[in-house]
C-alpha cells in the first residue's frame, strides 16, 4: 500500500484553511458569530488519535519481537504469534483517513485562526478553543504517520523483487 500522499495533504490543507479564512470572514460580515470549535470536537480529536494508537500496539509488539528474534543469535526465542494481515490493512487505512481528516481540520482552524489574529479586535474567546482543537488535530495527524510508520513491512529486496536487476 502507498504511503501517506503529502502533497495530497498539503492541498486539503491549503483547500480547507482558503475555506475558513473566507467562511469566517463571511461570517463575521455578515453578523454572524466568529465559527468556534466546541469542547467536544477537541477532545474527540484526540480520543480518535489515542483509540489509533492503542490499535497499532500489537503489530509494534510483533515487529519489535521479530526484530528482537533476527538479532538473537540464538533459536531459543520463540517466534510470535502473527498479527491478522486484514488487521494491519484496517489500522493502516484508519491511519491514512485520520492523516486527510486532521489536514482539513488543522487548515479550517488555521484559516478562521488567521482571520481572528486578522482582525481589529482579538476574540481571546474564540482563539483559544481554536487553538485547543489545531493542537488535537497535529496530535493526530502526528499519530497517523507514526502508526504508518509502523505498519510499514521491511524492505524485501531478494531475487524475487522485480526492482533487482541481475
Amino acid at each position: 500500500m502507498k504511503p501517506i500522499n503529502i502533497l495530497s495533504l498539503v492541498i486539503w490543507f491549503v483547500l480547507a484553511g482558503l475555506l475558513g479564512f473566507f467562511y469566517s470572514n463571511w461570517a463575521v460580515a455578515n453578523g454572524f458569530h466568529v465559527p468556534v470549535s466546541p469542547l467536544s470536537l477537541t477532545i474527540s480529536v484526540f480520543v480518535v488519535a489515542v483509540i489509533l494508537g492503542v490499535l497499532a500496539l500489537p503489530i509494534y509488539r510483533y515487529k519489535n519481537a521479530l526484530k528482537k528474534i533476527r538479532e538473537a543469535k540464538t533459536t531459543s526465542l520463540q517466534k510470535p504469534i502473527p498479527v491478522d494481515p486484514f488487521y494491519a490493512v484496517r489500522v493502516l487505512l484508519l491511519a491514512k483517513a485520520s492523516a486527510v481528516t486532521s489536514a482539513i481540520f488543522i487548515g479550517w482552524h488555521a484559516g478562521v485562526i488567521l482571520n481572528l489574529l486578522g482582525a481589529p479586535v482579538l476574540a481571546v474567546d474564540a482563539l483559544r478553543p481554536n487553538l485547543l482543537a489545531t493542537g488535537s488535530s497535529v496530535v493526530l495527524l502526528i499519530t497517523a504517520f507514526i502508526v504508518q510508520s509502523i505498519c510499514k513491512l521491511p524492505n524485501d529486496a531478494g531475487p524475487q523483487d522485480p526492482k533487482v536487476t541481475a
